[in-house]
């Protein structure tokens, strides 16, 4: 037996063993090309929990291989797909494969297919993948196009010029001489002409023959034979319900076909039919508007009265052109309940359990999960034995998916419809039963019954997996199912407008995979979903032992996933919905989820004051960038004005949300920093960006991971994984377009009234019709005609507004944001720093906490150097220069780098604050010596003697300043001059009358005071006499006395006024 870990170990060493790269878009039509070899693996990146190790992140691409469960046992024998085959049991070999289909299905198929050749014949390259190719999925980078060994390159435009056409797929297949064609589902997998044409080419269709296809394809088709075979059915336009209208039934004919006089009569051929086929049915329930070729959404509306009808039928009829349309009751408090079949060419068929798919919006699916638990499990056998009986009474061969609407109160159900084709939630069925469904296919295309298929006969606990022993399917029971698994749509989709479809660019998918959880994805990194492409671009898969657990490991790997690009997704709505009791209790139904959305009872919420702040962060980021590009497009233009360089530190937003106009004024501190002011309310913020993009905020006391994106229709920030659309202000009387597509019509005349809610108009985007509403009332007047491609943003039409005093007023906003008001805890030398580039601080507290913040004498001289020293380097390039010059010199030497140009000018340009940093400094001189206990360094004296040498005006207060702590330190110190001056005092030369005269004495009355206390009484005597005579020096002093009288130094004089004659001089007594 073959562990799981031997199966990732495969799995890997497969992808080291060959891979695709990217292509150069072709132009001609029909020529093929091959994707050649890279490093990357065949697989893409992994993405499988279930087998592989948790933990990558998609970033190129985010694919993963398609079968859950590894096979028990590796082939015993089998060394070619010829050998393979006959040992089998089948008659075709399949070695190359044209894959009709793109996006999701083109891709999950490669993938699938190359797990089980790899496995079965250690050869991923076993068989060979030919693709079709439109311009547009080749410039959306689209994955299965780098999947695939060639592509070839088919018309853009609508699915029926590629796709859908059966012309070009069958004239493809036989150019590419391929063995088979794998439709997939969409485009024209349910078009019997393409496998009865490929079969007269003799080209395998992977799928059911054209007739079978005919038949089950077509929903009125299906629902005779349904009836035929004793399915309940609920009442529709074959059928009533009344005592006499009996069910329709029908025998096939020769041709395989329903007769085509039973087949109208379940038929509305026109919107008067339908009316009359409602009004029979009843609208009490509800009715559904069906295209009998429709599927995934598209074909079906419902309404509840006839005026809808009328309207809702157009839709149908323009969005499955050419299809029958039927009618039918809906089934309320319906469970949408699928089992999924497959039948081989031998006559089998086998139920290979089935999926619950009752959370719909529109009728099309957000998830998915099996083993259906809200059916009990006999009422789940009886309709997987009904689906089998069905399929295997028309010699239905291939994948396909038998339809139930179950009510849970009553344990009724009643067949709905039967899919001739794979669906896109197949994986969860692969999840629960361990089979590789595209593999499965591809097996019974080659002939093989689906009792020698290993995988079937694993499932049905058959003990050899590559016996050849029959199993009676009708019999027969497989083994019970223990996991659940849950599947969930990624789509490009806005929920907050009913889930219209976007399209768009695609940067990046960041997916977590996690030990329960695994995805697959149809873009790649720099990919993108196009107009004419599906909405759906992912799908992701979590297991779990019951459903609970499956519902949290979704839960988990959601709230972790993150989708950067144009387009918008509803992956924040879908945990949402998944944290829901309704879905928790699996209380839910098919209208559950529509519901909601027109309650709009779930929403992703976040306080506004919060989103406010985050969308002016992103903002502000964003303009930074764009003023630094501006200025840096100017230099390289050879302009040198730097009038735009201000405007990048110190700027105003304004931010409008839910009717409130936020005015921010936002002032640079440091590159990191923005600090945001608002009517009183200052907030600073630390902003950085990580390497994909997103911004890091921090503020408020909180961090917040911040991206936003600019549209047509305003800001759409996603906010810790959280998306809000922050709309522009638009003029109310004019109607734009929110999606991107085309015009399929007006709703009313040129010049007729609207009102407000009433839809206007139905376009056609990403393959679905939508009307678009009225946001006022008023008149319209058309401003396009229908057919004119659109863009979201566009003007659709104009409205003279019925009553424009209802308009709402954006008001301003005042008062208090509901967001702490925060500071960044800046380190002081740091600040300096910042200061000295040209950012906003309060240079005196910066200086005095810089150096409160160093420890020694060495750190602070250190600090002090640098700081004069970066003050000259930036000014000395521009003292006595031009500025044009130096901005020119600058640009000239840093061509590749003008951040530098930037960053040199916005520093200068802020010289003004700049010098009051410098000037606070030398301030911080004066407690030097008190607060270190040592002298100025000569290293920081130089550093002011560079400051003093500097000439311009704009520095003289510095000069100044510079100039005079250089003076000063230059005079010895206070201890010297001391010393120097005792010694003089018990000089005998020393003349006293003299000295205390000496212009050296600057500092003699403090130094004189000094020694009084001296212990030499000569030294105090003379100081004493010193010190009178250098206080009276503007006096003449004739007689002077020291002497000790009682213990103390006396002092006693006489003194004259100097500028008396001598003869008129009066003599004075002092006495110290």
């Amino acid at each position: 037996m073959t562990s799981r870990s031997g199966y990732a170990a495969a799995a890997l060493a497969l992808l080291a063993l060959s891979g695709v790269s990217s292509f150069a878009p072709q132009h001609s039509h029909f020529a093929p090309k091959t994707v050649e070899s890279s490093t990357n693996g065949v697989f893409g990146t992994i993405k499988s929990a279930f087998n592989f190790a948790p933990g990558n992140i998609a970033k190129d691409t985010s694919l993963s291989a398609a079968t859950l469960d590894p096979p028990a046992t590796a082939s015993p024998s089998a060394q070619t797909i010829e050998e393979y085959v006959t040992a089998r049991g089948g008659d075709r070999p399949i070695r190359k494969v044209l894959i009709a289909n793109n996006g999701m299905a083109a891709t999950k198929s490669i993938l699938s297919m190359r797990q089980w050749a790899y496995m079965e014949f250690g050869d991923e390259k076993a068989i060979q993948f030919v693709a079709m190719a439109t311009p547009e999925d080749l410039k959306a980078n689209a994955e299965f196009i780098r999947l695939a060994d060639s592509f070839v390159e088919v018309p853009a435009g609508k699915n029926l010029n590629n796709y859908a056409n059966v012309d070009i797929i069958t004239k493809l297949a036989k150019e590419q001489g391929v063995d088979a064609v794998w439709p997939g589902w969409g485009h024209a997998s349910e078009n019997p002409k393409l496998p009865a044409t490929l079969n007269e080419m003799g080209i395998k269709f992977i799928g059911p023959t054209g007739p079978v296809m005919s038949v089950l394809g077509d929903k009125i088709a299906a629902n005779i034979l349904a009836q035929t075979a004793k399915v309940p059915s609920i009442p529709w336009s074959g059928s009533f319900g009344g005592p006499d209208d009996g069910p329709l039934q029908a025998n096939l004919n020769a041709e395989g076909t329903i007769p085509e006089e039973i087949f109208e009569l379940g038929t509305t051929r026109n919107v008067e039919e339908a009316v009359v086929a409602a009004a029979r049915i009843g609208y009490e329930n509800g009715i559904m508007i069906k295209a009998s070729e429709g599927g995934g959404g598209k074909g079906i509306r419902f309404v509840d009265n006839e005026a809808d009808l009328r309207n809702a039928y157009v839709q149908v009829s323009n969005e499955v052109i050419g299809s029958p349309i039927f009618i039918m009751q809906l089934c309320k408090n319906a469970r949408h309940i699928e089992v999924q079949i497959v039948g081989d060419q031998h006559g089998n068929a086998v139920a290979l359990n089935g999926r619950d798919c009752s959370t719909q919006r529109r009728f099309q699916k957000i998830f998915e999960e099996g083993p259906p638990a809200i059916v009990p499990k006999e009422t789940f056998h009886e309709m997987e034995l009904a689906a089998q009986r069905l399929t295997q009474n028309i010699g239905y061969q291939g994948a396909g998916t038998v339809e139930y609407l179950y009510n849970a109160d009553t344990n009724d159900y009643y067949f709905l419809e039967l899919n001739p084709r794979l669906q896109v939630e197949h994986p969860v069925t692969e999840g629960i039963t361990g089979t590789n469904l595209p593999a499965t296919q591809l097996q019974v295309a080659m002939g093989i019954p689906l009792y020698n298929i290993p995988a079937v006969r694993a499932l049905y606990n058959k003990p050899d997996l590559y016996g050849t022993d029959p199993i009676d399917f009708l019999e027969e029971r497989y083994r019970d199912i223990d996991v659940h698994v849950i599947a969930a749509r990624i789509t490009a989709e806005n929920p907050d407008e009913g889930f219209k479809p976007t399209s768009g660019s695609i940067e990046r998918i960041k997916f977590q995979s996690t030990p329960n959880v695994w995805g697959y994805f149809s873009v790649g990194a720099n990919g993108g979903i196009h107009e004419f492409a599906d909405s759906q671009f992912g799908h992701l898969f979590a297991k779990g032992p019951d459903r609970e657990s499956a519902r949290k490991s979704l839960v988990l790997a959601l709230k972790e996933m993150e989708v950067r690009g144009d387009i918008r997704n509803s992956v924040e709505y879908l945990v949402k919905l998944l944290e829901t009791e309704d879905f928790k209790q699996n209380t839910i139904d098919t209208s559950w989820l529509d519901g909601i959305i027109k309650e709009k009872s779930v929403a992703v919420e976040m306080p506004s004051h919060l989103v406010v702040v985050g969308a002016a962060v992103f903002k502000a980021f964003e303009h930074v960038k764009t003023a630094t590009e501006d200025v840096k497009e100017s230099l390289r233009k050879g302009q040198v004005g730097t009038g735009g360089i201000p405007a990048i530190n110190s700027f105003n937003i304004e931010v409008a949300y839910m009717d409130t106009k936020y005015p921010f004024h936002v002032e640079r501190i440091s590159p990191e920093v923005y600090r945001f002011t608002l009517d009183g309310n200052v907030i600073d913020a630390e902003v950085t960006e990580t390497a994909e993009g997103a911004l890091l905020a921090d503020f408020g006391g909180e961090s917040h991971r911040i991206i936003g994106m600019d549209e047509p229709l305003g800001l759409r920030l996603s906010m810790d994984g959280n998306t809000i659309l922050m709309p522009t202000i638009f003029d109310p009387s004019e109607l734009v377009s929110d999606v991107t597509g085309k015009v399929v019509r007006y709703l009313q005349d040129n010049g007729a009234p609207v009102e407000e809610g009433q839809p206007y108009v139905e376009v056609e985007a990403m393959k679905m019709i939508m009307p678009i509403k009225a946001s006022e009332s008023g008149k319209i007047t058309h401003n396009l005609s229908p057919g004119s491609v659109i863009n979201a943003g566009d003007l659709l039409a104009s409205l003279e507004l019925k009553d424009p005093s209802k308009v709402k007023k954006i008001e301003t906003f005042e008062g208090q944001l509901d967001i702490a008001e925060s500071s960044v805890d800046m380190d002081p030398i740091k600040a300096v720093a910042n200061i000295l580039a040209g950012y906003k601080l309060d240079a005196e507290a910066v200086a005095q906490q810089a150096l409160d913040s160093v420890s020694d004498s060495s750190a602070a001289a250190e600090l002090l150097v640098s700081t004069f020293n970066e003050f000259y380097r930036v000014e000395s390039t521009h003292d006595g220069q031009i500025a044009d010059d130096v901005v020119r010199t600058l640009t000239k030497a840093n061509v590749e780098t003008l951040d530098v140009v930037i960053a040199e000018s916005t520093a200068h340009q802020q010289v003004a604050l700049r010098s009051e940093l410098v000037l606070a400094m030398i301030r911080q001189l004066d407690t030097f010596t008190d607060r270190f206990g040592t002298s100025v360094s000569e290293d920081v004296l130089a550093a002011l003697d560079t400051l003093a040498s500097m000439k311009g005006k704009a520095y003289g207060e510095i000069i100044l300043a510079a100039e005079e702590k250089v003076r000063e330190a230059k005079v010895p110190s206070f201890d010297i001059r001391l010393a120097e001056l005792r010694a003089k005092l018990i000089d005998s030369e020393t003349d006293f009358e003299e000295l205390s005269k000496s212009s050296t004495l600057s500092a003699g009355v403090d130094l004189l005071t000094n020694l009084l206390d001296d212990e030499d009484e000569q030294v105090k005597a003379a100081a004493m006499e010193v010190y009178t005579r250098r206080v009276y020096r503007t006096y003449a002093v004739p007689s002077l006395t020291v002497e000790n009288l009682d213990g103390r130094l006396s002092c006693s004089f006489e003194f004259q006024f100097a500028d008396v004659p001598t003869a008129e001089r009066v003599t004075r007594n002092g006495f110290f």
